[in-house]
């Protein structure tokens, strides 16, 4: 099996999905690597690393998801196995320069440096917001004893549902952590690692919601 895990990126997850929900496959080759009630996660090995598509159904509106995915600065206080997070730098067109370093079980220290790009739902795009990154590897030196993850691109789409009360959530990523990563730690990507980041800006974008309601 391809030595693959899918620690760089974050992910959001339903607190309580109102109901069941249908997830096609992404397209041919695609393996259904984890399904429940609540979130569906779809993986592709390629030549460059590996392709995930997740998707679930969030009691919360697209915005609050939106917010707090954008929150990178606070991300150590929510996120699993992000130690550090930081803005370096915010470009006239509105993209946003990231580094994150994080630190996954089992294994060595990851860190990656990304340029973020984001675009908040209007009647124009039917209110759909929209967060997308490519890594810059070269941003920064690596620093010593962690590992730099060079590739790392992927988005995330928040859909309104039910009038915009709800969305629907779909995450894609390209990503090869570098290094050797055993077998066991690739299948908790799968199985543990995205549905705990899943389940924890979850209750962020729920708690998230009730504040504002106060």
């Amino acid at each position: 099996m391809r030595r693959i895990v899918a620690f760089a990126a974050a992910a959001v997850f339903a607190a309580t999905p109102a109901q069941a929900f249908d997830v096609k496959s992404p397209g041919p080759d695609w393996t259904e690597a984890y399904h429940t009630s609540e979130l569906t996660i779809f993986i592709k090995d390629v030549d460059e690393g590996r392709r995930i598509v997740a998707t679930t159904e969030v009691v919360a509106r697209p915005e609050i998801i939106f917010d707090v995915l954008s929150d990178f600065e606070h991300y150590p206080d929510f996120m699993p196995y992000v130690k550090e997070s930081r803005v370096l730098g915010r470009e006239s067109n509105g993209e946003v320069i990231t580094y994150a370093r994080v630190a996954p079980p089992f294994v060595s220290e990851r860190d990656y440096l990304l340029r973020v790009r984001m675009v908040r739902g209007s009647a124009s795009n039917t209110g759909v917001f929209k967060i997308e990154w490519k890594a810059i590897p070269e941003m920064q030196p690596e620093v010593e004893g962690v590992v730099r993850i060079k590739l790392n691109e992927g988005s995330w789409l928040a859909a309104p549902l039910d009038g915009g009360t709800r969305t629907r959530l779909t995450y894609t990523l390209l990503t090869n952590p570098g290094g050797l990563i055993p077998d066991f730690v690739a299948n908790m990507s799968n199985t543990i690692a995205i549905p705990e980041l899943f389940k924890a800006v979850g209750k962020r974008s729920v708690q998230e919601a009730k504040a504002k309601e106060e």
